[in-house]
């Protein structure tokens, strides 16, 4: 009998860190100097971003773009669990500067950059298209 604890042991020990996560960022968003905006004080660009995405234009993407020539800057990649299928956040990568930035996988998105700012919804489902987006609260990031 003891044995066999003992060997469920090694087992769930081995298990445990075998699910290890790869902490490979620099800055976690939530660090970083931020504040909170009203629809009407996000740049017009990124609150036409955030309609776009709500009326289904741009469903689909995490990561959106105010400016385009920010989409040859940033790039966003899923960060999984080393051994299983589930993603343990998201890692926004300045390719200019060689920064990496951690977003938590329970963030709400669209996430959209412009100009070295970051503007993440604080509300998970902002896919309305009558009219609560312009309700929401948005939390703008200073990148560094």
């Amino acid at each position: 009998m003891k044995i066999m604890r003992k060997l469920f042991y090694i087992v769930l020990v081995l298990s445990i860190t075998n699910c290890a996560v790869d902490y490979d960022y620099d800055y976690n968003i939530k660090e970083l100097a931020h504040k909170e905006l009203t629809y009407d004080e996000l740049p017009k660009n990124v609150s036409t971003a955030f309609l776009a995405a709500s009326i289904g234009e741009t469903k689909k993407d995490r990561l959106l773009f105010g400016d385009i020539k920010d989409s040859s800057v940033y790039h966003l990649e899923e960060v999984e669990i080393k051994n299983g299928p589930w993603i343990a956040y998201f890692r926004l990568i300045d390719m200019n500067k060689q920064i990496k930035y951690r977003i938590d996988y329970s963030q709400p998105f669209p996430y959209i950059v412009n100009n070295n700012m970051l503007y993440i919804p604080n509300k998970a489902d902002i896919f309305y298209s009558d009219g609560k987006i312009k309700l929401l609260k948005y939390m703008e990031y200073k990148l560094k």
